[in-house]
């Protein structure tokens, strides 16, 4: 059932609500029709599937954490992808090699990031002599190294979330809602009742919440601010030269930054810390003078042959929660849950958000 309304006026009733059609919803739908193929399930978005930090995400996948209870979300959500990875035939992921400059007081600090307990180690000099050949120029103080990793893995979050939601929705009973901004979430008569900006309306028994950046414009807003989460700028420069075979991903860990190949594109990702806080996606957002001459200040200190295919990017926002550990919590009962706050780790988190938002619901302990 699509309408927002039945012909008599009746708001159209699902088992369970999804607000959110970004990586954090689209998991969320999937596992609840894992666990109950016969539980009705609607997906709501405001726009359309996947159109917020999803879709723009580079989907790079470093299984770390700052704290313990990171690393075990992020332990978490890599085997739950390998899960998908066997459920869905494929999980559109591939691996990558990371290679980690640091200043080298700062490595055992990294090695304590590693989710898996793996740990750093120097590059062997055929590695050393792949990065001198892919990043023109490179180049590190006198304090810094640079450490290899085990491999991690890039992903496809559109793609991934795209599969998912047509999982969800190839069941008769289970629905899509596009253009329907909720702004409002009460309950009515034992159920929870969702209304739109238009004034469309539908209940549900439960409802799931994930709105990414447009958490502070909502009806869990006030619950978020609450926690912490504010909202920024996040900028992904576009290097356009092309990745060489065998490539590796180069992470400048003290600049939370980091260069990816971008195979589909055929360039590079050139990912950095925006300093534009409270910046929500309905804002004008576009790359400015003050990204563009970060930017050029790590690649002139550290990859100065990437300078001149310095081109564009992508910009959006994401929500950010303090100590960058997502909140997953009950709002105003224990039948409707929020999912914030990825911190520009949405997609990697994802698997394990949304399996603690369903065992909220669903009364089961989180894992």
């Amino acid at each position: 059932m699509s309408e927002r309304t039945t012909g008599t006026g009746e708001a159209p009733h699902y088992d369970l609500a999804v607000v959110g059609a970004g990586a954090v919803g689209a998991l969320a739908a999937y596992y609840a029709v894992r666990r109950d193929p016969g539980r009705r399930v609607a997906v709501i978005t405001h726009a359309g599937r996947g159109t917020g930090a999803t879709r723009l995400s580079a989907g790079f996948d470093t299984p770390t954490g700052h704290n313990p209870a990171q690393r075990a979300l992020a332990a978490r959500s890599t085997a739950l992808f390998d899960e998908l990875a066997a459920g869905l035939g494929d999980a559109g992921r591939a691996p990558v090699d990371v290679r980690w400059l640091v200043a080298r007081e700062n490595t055992a600090a990294l090695d304590a990031t590693m989710a898996d307990g793996g740990r750093t180690r120097p590059v062997t000099g055929e590695q050393r002599a792949l990065l001198d050949r892919t990043f023109p120029g490179l180049a590190h103080d006198d304090d810094q190294v640079i450490l290899a990793t085990d491999r991690m893995t890039v992903g496809q979050p559109q793609w991934l979330t795209d599969r998912l939601l047509d999982e969800v929705l190839g069941r008769p009973d289970n629905t899509l809602l596009e253009g329907f901004r909720v702004t409002e979430v009460r309950r009515t008569g034992g159920r929870v009742e969702l209304v739109a900006a238009d004034g469309g309306r539908i209940t549900a028994a439960k409802a799931v919440l994930a709105p990414g950046p447009w958490v502070l414009d909502g009806p869990v807003a006030s619950a978020a601010r609450e926690s912490g989460a504010r909202v920024k700028k996040v900028v992904a420069f576009h290097i356009m030269t092309p990745p060489p075979p065998g490539a590796p991903a180069l992470v400048l860990e003290d600049a939370d930054a980091f260069l990816l190949p971008h195979r589909p594109g055929g360039h590079w990702i050139f990912s950095i810390t925006s300093p534009d806080w409270d910046r929500g996606p309905d804002e004008p957002l576009a790359i400015d003078a003050r990204d563009r001459e970060l930017a050029r200040a790590l690649l002139a200190r550290h990859v100065p042959g990437f300078l001149p295919h310095l081109l564009g990017g992508r910009v959006f926002s994401d929500c950010f929660t303090p100590g960058h550990l997502p909140v997953v919590d009950t709002v105003g009962g224990d039948d409707v849950v929020m999912a914030i706050g990825g911190s520009g780790s949405g997609y990697r988190l994802a698997p394990a958000m949304a399996e603690d938002a369903l065992n909220l619901l669903d009364g089961r302990p989180r894992t």
